[in-house]
């Protein structure tokens, strides 16, 4: 089966570095430094600690600053899907605005597209930080 994503063209997206990031914590019993993340993932630490602020927002992450801080999994690693991060990381609360107007085909293409979330979301659901982490 072909695939017709273009991974290329993810790079180090948001959700990429923020799966690899919680794999790492996953993997830690320790505090983990963003220059200890930026040394593994090969990330600028800047795009990593804006990707943990938005997964601290969702409590997923804690964070701590300072010369002895880092960053700490709060969710059990088994038990935190996906779809979790996924949301934690698109949650926002000032975006809960509906469009004004939808005409005909604003509908059929919102339709569609929520489809395309239903099944993704059902795909997210099925894997764990867990998975990933032991794949490290």
């Amino acid at each position: 089966m072909k695939s017709h994503l273009q991974f290329g063209y993810l790079g180090n997206t948001t959700f990429f570095v923020a799966l690899k990031s919680l794999a790492i914590l996953a993997n830690s019993k320790e505090l983990v430094t963003s220059i200890t993340l930026t040394e593994k993932l090969g990330i600028e630490s800047s795009f990593i600690r804006k990707v943990l602020a938005k997964l601290m927002q969702s409590q997923i992450v804690e964070g701590y600053s300072g010369r002895y801080g880092g960053y700490r999994l709060l969710t059990k690693p088994e038990e935190t899907t996906l779809y979790d991060i996924y949301i934690g990381l698109i949650n926002d609360t000032n975006n809960n605005a509906e469009p004004s107007k939808l005409d005909k085909t604003d509908k059929l293409i919102l339709s569609i597209l929520l489809e395309s979330q239903e099944e993704t979301e059902k795909i997210l659901k099925k894997y764990t930080l867990s998975y990933i982490s032991q794949h490290m």
